[in-house]
């Protein structure tokens, strides 16, 4: 059910929140999820997801609508039958043509990003994060919930990549990393706290750097 979308309020912020599709075999992170959509709403955020009403992904997105948030979700149109989105709360549905453009509408329209245990597609949206963060792209928090060790391994490669001189080390301390719903948002209401800096002392943009043009060759 599609909603038109409502006006942000004062100290509210557009929390995307990655997740898995189906439910796991962890009722600690069923809860989890409950407990993080059900949070969101109490403190007056809006919930920015990947849309439908399966998994993870509907237990966030139906706590936090009955939580009170608004909910916005953003969802390929090859998946809004196979994810069941009529099964989802009521939002400002948007659907996109790809995968990649999900991502990108998600990245622009996000205050911040928490991540629960999910399967490839969380992976692929945390990395994506990480590495434009890691390229001074986008300054925004990313947040893992811990819960049930479900990240651990995920963490290790990180520091893995690390030592193996794939990355610069402490690479991923860009990462923040919590042991509940609780504690994310938390985390998040003090960025929402946080004096935003001014767009025009932003840091630049990553950019390629010049190339000498190659010389013209000259007829004898």
């Amino acid at each position: 059910m599609a909603n038109p979308p409502a006006e942000k309020r004062p100290g509210s912020l557009d929390v995307c929140v990655f997740c898995g599709a189906r439910l796991g075999n962890s009722t600690a992170v069923v809860a989890a999820a409950r407990e993080l959509g059900t949070l969101l709403g109490e403190a007056g955020h809006r919930l920015v997801y990947g849309g439908g009403g399966v998994g993870l992904m509907g237990e966030v997105a139906w706590a936090a609508y009955r939580g009170g948030a608004q909910v916005t979700g953003i969802m390929p149109r090859f998946l809004y039958a196979a994810e069941d989105a009529d099964a989802a709360p009521p939002q400002d549905l948007r659907l996109t043509a790809t995968l990649a453009e999900r991502k990108e509408r998600m990245l622009r329209v996000a205050d911040c990003f928490l991540a629960l245990p999910g399967g490839f597609g969380t992976l692929d949206e945390v990395l994506e994060v990480l590495t434009l963060m890691k390229l001074r792209q986008q300054h925004k928090p990313l947040v893992l919930v811990q819960v049930d060790q479900a990240w651990t391994s995920f963490l290790e490669v990180a520091a893995e990549i690390g030592r193996r001189g794939f990355a610069d080390p402490g690479a991923g301390d860009l990462i923040k990393v919590v042991d509940s719903p609780a504690e994310a948002v938390r985390l998040i209401d003090a960025e929402a706290r946080r004096p935003r800096v001014p767009a025009r002392t932003a840091r630049p943009a990553w950019k390629a750097p010049a190339h000498p043009a190659p010389p013209v060759a000259r007829s004898a």
